[in-house]
C-alpha cells in the first residue's frame, strides 16, 4: 500500500509541474533514444546483411586460400603450385555429393533465331553449377557433372522461352543453336528454365519489345571454355560450394586436411578454409563492437540527465519542506520520506526512458525507410537484392529500462536522503 501511495504522490507532483518535469526528463530522453537508435541501426545492419546473403544463396560456400609463409624466399606465388582443377576434381571424387566448384565466367553475347527468324540476344555465363533460386524452377539447373563432361546443356529464363518457342510449348529437352562472338556455332539442349530476375528487367529501356530484350543464360563452364579455346588456370583462391545436407564443420575439416596434405611438399605456403557464415560473423562482431562503443558514448548523456534529475529533486524538496515537516510531525519515518522521493525520481527517469525508447525505435524505422528510398533511387539495380530489415534490439530496450530505473535510484537517493533527515521543527518553521 505504501508503494501505491508513493506512486500516486509522484504522479501528482509531476502533473503539478508538467513543464519542469518534461525538461527534467529531456536529458534521459535524449540519452536513451540515442542508445536505442544506435543499437537499432546496428542490429538492422546485421539482419540486413544476413537476409541479403540468404537471398543470394551465398552461405554454403567455402573460400580456400593459398598464403605465403613468413619464411618465403621472395619468389612469391608460382602458378604451377596453386590450386588446380585436378585438385578440385579429386576433392569432389573423394567426397561424392558433398562439394562442387563455385566458378563462373562471362561468355559475352550470343545470338540465336526462332522459327520466325527473330534474332534473340543472350548474355551467356559459364558456370560449374547453379543453385535453384525458387520454386518456379522447371527442369533442372546446370550441374558440376555437366561441366566435367563438357555437356552442351543450357539453363535459360522464362523470357527466352517466350521469345523462342510458341505459347504452350515445353522447352525442356529442346535444342537451340547458339552463335558466339568468336563466330563458333553450337547446339545446346535446354535442361531447365527459371523466372527472369527482376534485376534484369531494370536494364531494359521503357517500351522495349519483349523480342528485343537480352536474356541471361547459363551453360557448363568447361563447354564454354572449349568453345572460346580457353582453360581454367591454377589460382591461389577457389570457392567450393558444399551440400547443406552434410555437417558443415566436418566438411570444412575434411577440406583443410585434404589441402594441407597436398601442400605438405610446398612448405612455402599454408592453406586456410573459411566459410561465408564465419566471415559474416566477423563482420557482425565488428558491427557489435562499434555499436557498443558508440552507445557507451551516447549513454554519457544519461549522466547529464541524471544530474538534472538530482537538481530538480533538490528544488522540489526545498519547495515541499513544510509538507515533509508535517508528515514527519504526524509520525512518518525517515524510510517512508526517503522512499517517496526516490520513487518520484525513478518515475521521472522511467517515463523519460520509455519516451526515449519509443523515439529511438521510431528514428530507426525512419532511417530504414529513408535507406530504402535511397537504394531505390540511386541503386535501383540492386534494390531487389538488398533486403533492408529494421529490427530494434530487444536486449538494448531491456537494458535501457533497467538503466532508467538505476539512474532514478542513483541520482534521486541523495535528495531523498536529505529530505528524510530534515528536522521536523525546522521544516515546519520554513517559509
Amino acid at each position: 500500500m505504501q508503494l501505491i501511495e508513493n506512486l500516486r504522490l509522484a504522479f501528482t507532483s509531476l502533473l503539478a509541474n508538467k513543464m519542469r518535469a518534461l525538461l527534467t526528463m529531456l536529458g534521459i530522453i535524449i540519452g536513451i533514444s540515442a542508445v536505442i537508435l544506435i543499437t537499432t541501426i546496428g542490429t538492422s545492419i546485421q539482419k540486413t546483411l544476413t537476409n541479403t546473403f540468404n537471398s543470394l544463396g551465398n552461405f554454403n560456400i567455402f573460400t580456400v586460400d593459398v598464403w605465403l609463409n613468413e619464411n618465403d624466399d621472395g619468389e612469391g606465388f608460382i602458378e604451377s603450385e596453386m590450386i588446380s582443377r585436378e585438385m578440385i576434381d579429386e576433392v569432389i571424387a573423394m567426397y561424392p555429393g558433398q562439394f562442387s566448384l563455385e566458378m563462373s565466367q562471362s561468355g559475352g553475347t550470343v545470338t540465336t533465331q526462332n522459327e520466325n527468324g527473330d534474332v534473340i540476344t543472350m548474355d551467356i555465363t559459364g558456370v560449374m553449377d547453379v543453385v535453384p533460386a525458387a520454386d518456379h524452377l522447371r527442369g533442372r539447373t546446370i550441374q558440376y557433372k555437366d561441366s566435367q563432361n563438357k555437356k552442351n546443356a543450357i539453363y535459360v529464363t522464362d523470357l527466352f522461352v517466350r521469345q523462342y518457342f510458341p505459347e504452350g510449348a515445353d522447352p525442356i529437352g529442346q535444342t537451340v543453336n547458339l552463335t558466339f562472338e568468336n563466330g563458333v556455332s553450337a547446339d545446346f539442349t535446354i535442361v531447365g528454365y527459371d523466372k527472369l530476375p527482376k534485376i534484369y528487367e531494370k536494364k531494359f529501356a521503357p517500351g522495349t519489345k519483349e523480342i528485343d530484350k537480352t536474356t541471361p543464360a547459363a551453360v557448363p563452364l568447361d563447354s564454354l571454355l572449349s568453345i572460346l579455346h580457353q582453360e581454367i588456370r591454377p589460382n591461389d583462391r577457389v570457392y567450393i560450394r558444399y551440400n547443406t545436407d552434410y555437417d558443415m564443420e566436418t566438411m570444412q575439416q575434411e577440406l583443410q586436411e585434404f589441402f594441407d596434405e597436398k601442400y605438405a611438399e610446398y612448405p612455402r605456403y599454408y592453406i586456410t578454409v573459411r566459410d561465408q557464415q564465419s566471415e559474416l560473423g566477423m563482420i557482425n562482431t565488428v558491427i557489435n563492437i562499434v555499436t557498443i562503443a558508440i552507445s557507451v558514448i551516447a549513454a554519457i548523456s544519461l549522466i547529464v540527465g541524471g544530474v538534472g534529475v538530482m537538481n530538480i529533486m533538490l528544488v522540489s524538496i526545498t519547495e515541499r519542506t513544510k509538507e515533509i515537516g508535517i508528515r514527519k510531525a504526524l509520525g512518518a519515518q525517515n524510510s517512508a520520506i526517503r522512499l517517496q522521493f526516490v520513487v518520484e525520481a525513478i518515475m521521472i527517469c522511467l517515463i523519460g526512458g520509455v519516451i526515449g525508447i519509443l523515439l529511438g525505435i521510431f528514428g530507426g524505422m525512419a532511417i530504414g525507410w529513408i535507406a530504402k528510398l535511397l537504394v531505390e533511387q540511386f541503386y535501383a539495380e540492386y534494390a531487389e537484392l538488398i533486403a533492408i530489415t529494421i529490427q530494434p534490439s530487444i536486449p538494448a530496450i531491456l537494458v535501457a529500462v533497467f538503466f532508467s530505473i538505476l539512474t532514478g535510484v542513483f541520482f534521486g537517493y541523495y535528495p531523498a536522503n536529505k529530505a528524510a533527515h530534515m528536522n521536523p521543527i525546522d521544516a515546519l518553521r520554513y517559509d
